[in-house]
Parts: structure tokens; C-alpha cells; sequence
């Protein structure tokens, strides 16, 4: 076992931190003989043997937690107050378990973030800030719009037109020149263009494209390759590439207007939405909730009046620990 995140050669990425420290939580509040707590520690194991990066998530979830847990303790004994009701040492102590994870999340990334920002800004020739946009002007004309939290790195030559998306989403207008092809590498495969207008979203396991105009092939690293119609879309995988389907360009675009637009998403997937264009971390603390459907529209210039907004109308209760950390629950 490590001594901390930073120890151990395994990268860890935050989803899988985040996913630890839930798990953490909803152990700790779960007998392990009830029907629940069998089911719960079932699910738990399932989880664990799925990848290695999961047992070692959550032994530094374990390490950390024993550390973090009284403070967090006395912190909201200290805003609660000193008198409470039976009902409500076990509402304290719930959330002592979900903001400690909280805080665990935090704390384990703030280190790797501030690790992985200076080398994300060393490899890089431009980059956005948290809800910040910018144009790129290319050499050959090509245009590129980079979104909140991006980076991209340039290799231009007399022969070669390369550019890689090394974090965040990117809008493409690409000039045409089929003498020097355009080439888009991603963490997970290629895009390869000569000349058209396309998508492209990091995530932390796929390189989401969305053609708008023009043609694309996309080259995963398995070399397999797919090509891309304009309104067609699919996502670079370590594994491969995915089916290729129709989109919406109204919602893909959305973010190049400052909006939101979500129609019948995954509450899940809204959070990663919204923390692409804010500053900390909203935290889905109950697994009930990732599946509720969120429709509408929203601005992106203000995450926290979104979240509000769509809380008002679903059954889903927030609990903000300062005002870089929400929580949301049942």
C-alpha cells in the first residue's frame, strides 16, 4: 500500500478517485449483514476486480479517510451546533461519511491537478482557463475554438498539418490544402481531415467527434479506421471505435452560444457538463440519482444558477460545503 496518490505508479484518474470516495461513504453507512449491505458489498467487489486502478483508488481512500474524517467532524459539530437530536446525529453523521468523501476527492486531486496543469500548460501551445473560450488562428487559415478547460499543442511543417487536443473540447474549421492533410491526435486515436468543420470533447475515456460539414476518417490506435459523414458522429476509444450515429448539432454547439442544452440527459452526465465550466466540484453522493432525466436550456457564464434551476424541478436536494464543493442527495 502507498502513502499517498502520488507514490504510486498507477495514474489514477479523478472519476475512479470520485467513484472510491463514494464507495467509501456508502460502506461505512451500510450494515454489512443486512440484505442491503450483502447486495451493497456485492456490487463493491464487482467493482474492485474490474480494474486495478479501483483497489488502488480506494486504499488511498482508506489512508486518507481516517486522517480527514474528525475534522470534517468537528467542523460541522462547530456549524451545527452542540445540541441535536437522535435523528439528527445520524443526519450528522451521514454527512460527516459524504463530505469527508468529499473532501477526500479534493484533496486527493488537488496534488495531481496542480501536477498535471503545469505539465498540461508546458506541453501546450494555447489553453483556456475554467469558463473561459478562445480563438486560434492557424498559419494555413484553419480556425479552431477552444472551450473551457482546453488545451492544444501545433506542429505545422511544409509537409504535415498537426495539431493535438491534449484536454477539453475544440470546434474545427479547417482550410483546405490536399496536399497537407489536417491530422487531430487525441489521447485515443486520430482524426484525419483535408479540409471541414467538426466537434471534437475529451473525455476521460473517449474522444467524442461530431461532423458538421466535410468529411472525416478517424483512426483509433488499434489502426482500425472509420470515416464520418456530416451529421454523423462516433468516439475514439482505447479499445477501438464506436458505432458511428446522427446528433443534434443544437446541443453539440450549444457551448460556442454559452449554453447548456440538454434533452432528456442523465443527471450524471449534466454534472460533468456543468464542472467542465466551473471552478471545484459538484459531487453526486447517491447512485439512485445519475439516471434522472434533465431537459432545458441553461448558461454556461453561471453553473450554480444552472444547477439551481434544474434542482428545482427534480427530486434533489444540495448541501454546498463552501463554495467550491456541492453535494448532491436525496
Amino acid at each position: 500500500m502507498t502513502d499517498s496518490p502520488h507514490s504510486s505508479n498507477i495514474v489514477i484518474p479523478e472519476a475512479i478517485l470520485e467513484d472510491a470516495a463514494i464507495w467509501q461513504a456508502r460502506l461505512s453507512e451500510c450494515e454489512p449483514d443486512s440484505l442491503r449491505g450483502n447486495t451493497l458489498h456485492k456490487q463493491f467487489q464487482q467493482w474492485l476486480a474490474a480494474d486495478e486502478r479501483h483497489v488502488q483508488a480506494f486504499r488511498e481512500m482508506e489512508l486518507t479517510w481516517a486522517a480527514l474524517e474528525a475534522p470534517v467532524a468537528n467542523a460541522l459539530d462547530q456549524k451545527q451546533g452542540s445540541t441535536v437530536s437522535t435523528s439528527g446525529l445520524y443526519q450528522q453523521s451521514l454527512w460527516t461519511r459524504f463530505a469527508t468523501a468529499a473532501c477526500l476527492v479534493l484533496t486527493l486531486t488537488a496534488g495531481v491537478g496542480w501536477q498535471s496543469g503545469w505539465f498540461m500548460q508546458w506541453r501546450s501551445d494555447y489553453t483556456t482557463a475554467i469558463g473561459e473560450q478562445a480563438p486560434v488562428q492557424l498559419s494555413d487559415g484553419s480556425q479552431i475554438t477552444l472551450n473551457s478547460a482546453s488545451a492544444l499543442a501545433v506542429d505545422f511543417s511544409t509537409d504535415k498539418r498537426t495539431v493535438s487536443l491534449l484536454e477539453g473540447e475544440a470546434w474545427f474549421d479547417v482550410a483546405t490544402d490536399r496536399s497537407r492533410p489536417f491530422v487531430v491526435n487525441t489521447p485515443h486515436g486520430k482524426i484525419i481531415v483535408t479540409g471541414t468543420r467538426f466537434n471534437v470533447r475529451l473525455d476521460a475515456d473517449n474522444a467524442h467527434v461530431s461532423l458538421r460539414e466535410g468529411q472525416v476518417l478517424l483512426q483509433a490506435d488499434s489502426d482500425k479506421t472509420v470515416s464520418l459523414l456530416p451529421g454523423q458522429q462516433a468516439k475514439l476509444t482505447g479499445s477501438g471505435i464506436s458505432t458511428v450515429s446522427h446528433y443534434d448539432h443544437t446541443i453539440v454547439s450549444a457551448w460556442q452560444r454559452d449554453q447548456f442544452v440538454f434533452y432528456n440527459a442523465d443527471l450524471q452526465d449534466v454534472v460533468k457538463e456543468l464542472n467542465r465550466q466551473r471552478k471545484g466540484h459538484i459531487l453526486i453522493t447517491s447512485e439512485a440519482l445519475h439516471s434522472l432525466k434533465v431537459s432545458g436550456i441553461f448558461s454556461t457564464r453561471d453553473p450554480d444558477a444552472a444547477l439551481n434551476l434544474m434542482l428545482d424541478t427534480l427530486e434533489v436536494k444540495q448541501t454546498r460545503i463552501s463554495d467550491y464543493l456541492v453535494l448532491l442527495h436525496q
